[in-house]
């Protein structure tokens, strides 16, 4: 008989959960704590804010900032030393729930397991097919290739003599997996996605693993990057207007929400309307790098 072999990487996880009416004790699961065994650890929001919304109504949009505030405090506890049992809660009605223990391939897939384990209304990939491995790849890979090709064809000697191919599409090696940055000079990293009306549900998959991407390129200072940034090709807010109210409405909040991720690790996270206006940000800090 053939051993099975299991993946490797060992964690410990908990959910966070949120009573839905105070005192009621029902509660849904929100977030999701991971404990690598290495001591790494992390807080990954589980709900979109869009489906909080449309749980809660007109209450929506501020418990979603509730959430999402909450997320963003447990990290930088977290970041601090902090260890999950002294966890403290920045507002009332959230706990943190029995921690159950998980193997998986890294941590993003503990994640995966556990949004899928424990909440309802989580977005996990968990054992289903990788849609976004479709036409949402397709359409970063578009994005990445358009932007590098502006940039290269810019009329800056100075720009075009100083971008090296192997800047583009980096291929990284941490301690529990490998990532491909988009791109990569000194001590300056970016990624490249974008956030399409009508396919915001695996756009928004897809920004949150380049968000994670290079925060454990940061983390595990392999690079010693001082700045890190989503370049992302999006719709401006006022030409959106076409669209249905609740189409529109989960458009800007899967925006904030990945805001909101971005800025919990310390991501710069960057709109842009066309490849062009991208490539000259990319320029600018091309320069800089320099």
């Amino acid at each position: 008989m053939i051993p099975i072999e299991l993946p490797d990487f060992q964690a410990t996880w908990w959910p966070v959960r949120m009573e839905t009416i105070p005192g009621s004790g029902e509660a849904i699961t929100v977030a999701v704590i991971v404990r690598a065994q290495s001591g790494q650890t992390q807080v990954r929001q589980g709900v979109a804010p869009a489906v909080i919304s449309g749980l809660f109504g007109t209450a929506g949009k501020g418990v979603a900032s509730m959430v999402g505030a909450t997320v963003i405090d447990l990290q930088k506890q977290l970041d601090q030393g902090i260890s999950v049992e002294d966890l403290s809660m920045p507002f009332g009605g959230f706990e943190i729930h029995s921690p159950r223990d998980g193997v998986a391939r890294d941590i993003n897939e503990v994640f995966d397991m556990a949004v899928r384990l424990s909440a309802v209304f989580g977005q996990s990939n968990f054992g289903t097919r990788e849609e976004v491995e479709g036409a949402t790849k397709r359409a970063f890979d578009d994005w990445a290739e358009q932007i590098r090709t502006d940039l290269l064809s810019m009329q800056t000697a100075q720009i075009t003599q100083m971008l090296q191919p192997e800047e583009f599409n980096v291929r990284i090696k941490l301690s529990n997996k490998a990532v491909r940055i988009g791109f990569l000079r000194q001590h300056y990293a970016a990624n490249f996605g974008v956030m399409r009306p009508g396919h915001t549900s695996g756009d928004t998959r897809s920004l949150k693993v380049k968000v994670f991407d290079l925060e454990a390129v940061r983390r595990d200072q392999i690079h010693p990057l001082d700045n890190t940034e989503v370049l992302v090709g999006c719709p401006p807010v006022e030409t959106i207007g076409y669209l249905p109210r609740r189409e529109r409405e989960s458009f800007m909040n899967s925006l904030e929400f990945l805001e909101t991720e971005a800025r919990a690790r310390s991501v710069t996270f960057k709109r842009f309307s066309s490849p062009h206006e991208a490539a000259q940000h990319l320029a600018s800090q091309v320069l800089h790098a320099a």
